[in-house]
C-alpha cells in the first residue's frame, strides 16, 4: 500500500530529530575526550587560578551527567551557551551567518544541476562516440579535483589575472561567481555521469523505440522523456551532493574565499575551540540538509509516477 504524503513526512520527521540528537550527542562526547575545554580556550601562559575560575564560570567542572544533561536540554532549545569567541549566544552568530551560505550553497547547486543536466544530456544522445568519450573524460577529471585546488586556480586566473572576480569576500553576484563554481565542479562531473546512464536507459525503453519508429521529432523526445530522465537523477544524486556541499564544500570554500558563512565560522569555532559555536553550526547545517533532503525526496516522487515509497 503507497504511503500518504503526510505519513512519509512524519517518518522523515522523526528521522531529522534522530540525526539531530546523535550530533548533538556525538559532539559533546568529542569535546570530552579530546581533552580540557579550559586549557584548550585559554592561552598558555594562563595561571592555575584562572584556568580553575574560567572551568567553573562555564561549569565544565561539574559532573559529566550533569554537564550532559544542561549541554542536550539546552540543545532541544536550540540553546547551545554563548560562544567564548563572538561573547554572543552562539544560535545568534550561526543564524546571522545562515544566509550567505544558502546563497553561495544554492548558487552552487543551480550551476551543477544545470551544467550536469547539460553536459549528461549530450554524452547519453551520443553513447560510444567521440563527444560521448570526451565528455566522460572531462567528467571524470571535474569529480576528482578537489575544491580548494579548482578555488585558487579560479582566483589566480579570472581574479589576479583578468580581474573580472573579486579575490573574495562577500557581496553581490560578482562575488558569489568564483566560489559557486569552485564547488560546483566536482560534482558537475559526478551527476553529469549519472544523468547520461539515464539518458541512455531511458532511449533504449521499448515505448523510445516505437516512438521514434513513428517519426517523431527528436525535439519532441527529448522534451517529453529524455529530459524528464535527465532531472530525475539530479533529484535522487542531488541530496548527497547537498550533504556534501554543506558538510565539506562549504568549509573549504568559504575558507578559500573568505566568504562569511556557517563553513568559515565552523573553522574558526573548531579553531578556538569553541563548543557552543561548533554544536550550533553542526546542529544547524544538519537541520538545513535533512530540510532540503526531504523536499527532493518529495519532488523526485511526484516527477517520477514509477517510484513509491511503501510504508513499512
Amino acid at each position: 500500500m503507497s504511503m500518504r504524503p503526510w505519513i512519509f513526512i512524519g517518518k522523515r520527521l522523526v528521522s531529522a530529530v534522530v540525526t539531530l540528537v546523535s550530533v548533538v550527542v556525538i559532539v559533546f562526547v568529542v569535546f570530552q575526550v579530546v581533552g580540557d575545554p579550559a586549557r584548550r580556550t585559554l592561552p598558555l601562559n594562563a595561571s592555575e587560578e584562572q584556568v580553575q575560575e574560567y572551568r567553573h564560570s562555564l561549569g565544565y567542572d561539574d559532573p559529566i551527567a550533569e554537564q550532559a544533561g544542561r549541554y542536550l536540554s539546552g540543545a532541544l532549545r536550540l540553546d547551545f551557551g554563548v560562544s567564548t569567541t563572538a561573547g554572543r549566544p552562539a544560535t545568534e552568530v550561526v543564524m546571522e551567518a545562515l544566509p550567505r551560505s544558502l546563497f553561495l550553497a544554492a548558487g552552487a547547486f543551480l550551476i551543477t544541476a544545470v551544467l550536469a543536466v547539460a553536459l549528461g544530456l549530450v554524452a547519453g544522445m551520443n553513447v560510444g562516440k567521440r563527444t560521448d568519450r570526451i565528455l566522460q573524460t572531462v567528467g571524470a577529471v571535474a569529480s576528482s579535483v578537489p575544491e580548494f585546488w579548482s578555488g585558487l586556480v579560479l582566483i589566480i586566473l579570472f581574479a589576479v589575472q583578468l580581474r573580472f572576480f573579486p579575490t573574495g569576500g562577500y557581496g553581490g553576484l560578482p562575488f558569489l561567481v568564483l566560489p559557486a563554481v569552485a564547488m560546483a565542479i566536482p560534482p558537475v562531473g559526478r551527476l553529469m555521469y549519472v544523468v547520461r546512464e539515464s539518458v541512455r536507459a531511458t532511449l533504449q525503453e521499448p515505448f523510445m523505440l516505437v516512438a521514434r519508429g513513428k517519426g517523431l521529432a527528436r525535439w519532441t523526445l527529448l522534451q517529453n522523456h529524455v529530459l524528464r530522465a535527465a532531472v530525475i537523477p539530479i533529484l535522487s544524486v542531488g541530496g548527497l551532493e547537498l550533504t556534501r556541499m554543506a558538510i565539506g564544500g562549504v568549509v573549504v570554500i568559504e575558507s578559500v574565499f573568505a566568504w562569511p558563512g556557517i563553513g568559515r565560522l565552523y573553522t574558526q569555532a573548531m579553531e578556538r575551540y569553541d563548543i557552543a559555536l561548533v554544536s550550533a553550526t553542526l546542529v544547524v547545517a544538519t537541520g538545513i540538509v535533512l530540510i532540503m533532503n526531504t523536499i527532493l525526496d518529495l519532488l523526485y516522487t511526484r516527477l517520477d509516477p514509477r517510484i513509491e515509497v511503501m510504508s513499512k
